[in-house]
């Protein structure tokens, strides 16, 4: 009963998200087929749900080939925000000379303020 309602509330979450990703077609918006792919998961996961009232085993097979189709949508997303977040200089390490005109030239070669 557990998985049931595991599968069920995941599948009705996600679809619900990409279903209002999906309905910005409406104003113009292209829509990526990973959406597409994304939300035949949710709608694989729910069917998941009711399966695992009766056939647990093959409930499990179809979940799992669900979640893989959402991740298809969902991990490029949480890859690319943890390389935007790994990829920034640390406030405090940053070194801020004070403009003097010389030091500039210098330390930057590529601006011309002389």
């Amino acid at each position: 009963m557990l998985t049931f309602f595991l599968y069920l509330i995941t599948g009705v979450i996600t679809g619900f998200h990409l279903y209002t990703l999906l309905s910005f077609a409406v104003y113009g918006v292209p829509v990526n087929p990973l959406e597409l792919v994304a939300f035949l998961g949710s709608f694989g996961l729910v069917i998941a749900a009711y399966l695992s009232l009766f056939r647990p085993h093959a409930a499990a097979r179809l979940a799992l080939i669900a979640c893989l189709l959402m991740w298809s949508f969902y991990a490029p997303a949480i890859a690319n925000r943890v390389r935007a977040r790994l990829g920034k200089p640390v406030a405090v390490s940053e070194i801020i000379f004070p403009s003097t005109g010389l030091a500039d030239v210098l330390l930057c070669p590529g601006s011309n303020r002389l």
